[in-house]
């Protein structure tokens, strides 16, 4: 977890942009209007002040990072989850998300969502893919949101009509050691 004051490191967050708008070039591809990007420095800047980044390094460089912020009092939100895609399929992710539900489990969250964008009326492999790493991570799609009632300020950058799957996990609580 990076610590709110960290916010101001300029050379941090331009690393976490780096790492997100890249995950999200290949992730998203064709979905999106030439030139978009994910975020921005001082979108990225604002997260780490809220204290929700989680960081992945490798030899003291970053190569991933999630955003986990608290919707109400038992459910929060899992975001940004991105990982250099030289680096999937090497758990990174899966370390990323495992660290958010435990860092959210310890404040009390009982569920966990997440959005996952989608276009309509095609497959896109790596939607395809996210789809199913997040089942098998536990989380199932609860409903499909219309992208205008998610972020309508956006709409106008989609190259293709989209959809976000609405994913929900329940966080159930960690077993300790048995009793003696």
């Amino acid at each position: 977890m990076l610590a709110p004051d960290e916010a101001g490191d300029e050379v941090l967050v331009d690393d976490l942009v780096r790492v997100i708008n890249g995950a999200y070039a290949v992730g998203e591809a064709g979905l999106w209007l030439e030139g978009t990007t994910r975020t921005a420095s001082g979108e990225i800047a604002e997260a780490v002040r809220s204290g929700g980044i989680l960081a992945a390094t490798l030899e003291g460089r970053i190569v991933g990072c999630a955003y986990v912020w608290p919707l109400d009092a038992r459910t929060a939100d899992l975001g940004l989850v991105s990982v250099e895609p030289a680096r999937w399929g090497n758990g990174v992710g899966r370390q990323l998300v495992r660290s958010a539900e435990a860092l959210m489990r310890s404040r009390g969250v009982t569920i966990m969502q997440l959005e996952l964008l989608v276009p309509k009326g095609w497959d896109h492999p790596e939607k395809d893919r996210l789809r199913a790493w997040y089942t098998r991570l536990g989380y199932r799609v609860v409903r499909t949101a219309p992208f205008e009632q998610v972020a309508a300020h956006l709409a106008s950058r989609l190259a293709t009509p989209c959809a976000f799957l609405v994913f929900r996990k329940p966080l159930a609580e960690v077993p300790g050691p048995a009793a003696p």
